[in-house]
């Protein structure tokens, strides 16, 4: 039981990774390319998709399922859903989804959103997690005609002012997907934090290619620094999906989550053109 309730405490925050919710601060990186990446391709479920224009990043639906370990023993399962689906107006609309699931708690996140002009347009944003002891709730819904965000926390309903370029923690790495591509190497978001808004800052270290259940994976990895250390990697051929997140505590706890299964599109992309530069919001 120790060693559970020691999961159910520390496990948390790499699941929160998992959902693209990390608080980091920039870190300046000397960055590092591989310049000659192999173009093998990647077993995924489904086929390689043609795009007309594949630097132009689109949400594309997939299912992922992932690995979540705890100094490298395998302690849940976690799943990352992004679907589409057309709303009251007719207007298409995405649902992302994360949940996790463990003997001793269960966590579950859910982002609403619109694309337009390749932008995120954040619409709701809701979280429950749940575990031996009771619940936790919170959810913001996004009113831009208003320009206003109402939420709930902590049993708790209130409004606060929103910003453009603003977003929600769990649609967050799709906007810095963006960012990636246009070859950015210092990203700064803007995003809802329960009750207000944060900065969260990000940096790019570099390309690898990961070795995965689902076969040789071309990555690029961002690190993000905060108290405890973490590490994310994107694949570049899966829609920029996030395939690893690594996380250590600051008690030498080593977390992981690995990707297990993909079912969606792969885009065959070029690696962006870095450039030593900055952007901040969902621009």
């Amino acid at each position: 039981m120790t060693s559970r309730l020691k999961i159910s405490r520390c496990l948390l925050p790499i699941i929160a990774a998992a959902a693209f919710s990390y608080n980091a601060a920039a870190q300046s990186t000397t960055l590092t390319y591989s310049s000659t990446i192999p173009t093998t391709k990647v077993p995924v479920t489904t086929e390689t998709t043609s795009v007309e224009n594949p630097a132009l990043l689109l949400p594309i639906p997939f299912n992922a399922q992932y690995d979540v370990s705890l100094n490298g023993n395998k302690q849940l399962k976690g799943s990352r859903t992004l679907s589409e689906f057309q709303n009251s107006k007719g207007e298409t609309t995405y649902t992302l989804e994360y949940k996790a699931e463990h003997l001793l708690f269960k966590i579950k996140e859910q982002s609403t959103f619109q694309w337009v002009d390749n932008k995120l347009i954040p619409q709701l944003y809701k979280s429950e997690r749940s575990h031996l002891f009771g619940s936790r709730k919170k959810s913001v819904q996004f009113d831009w005609s208003s320009n206003t965000a109402n939420f709930t926390y902590k049993k708790k309903n209130g409004r606060f002012a929103l910003e453009p370029e603003v977003t929600d923690p769990l649609s967050t790495l799709l906007v810095i997907a963006t960012k990636i591509e246009q070859g950015l190497t210092h990203i700064t978001v803007r995003e809802t934090d329960d009750n207000d808004i944060e900065t969260r800052e990000y940096s790019v270290d570099g390309t690898e290619m990961l070795s995965t259940p689902i076969g040789h994976l071309k990555t690029i990895k961002i690190s993000l620094h905060r108290t405890d250390s973490a590490q994310i990697w994107l694949a570049v051929d899966l829609n920029y999906l996030v395939v690893k997140v690594r996380k250590e505590s600051k008690n030498g706890d080593t977390y992981e989550l690995n990707i297990r299964e993909y079912d969606g599109a792969k885009i065959l992309r070029e690696l962006p053109n870095f450039e030593d530069k900055k952007s901040s919001g969902n621009k």
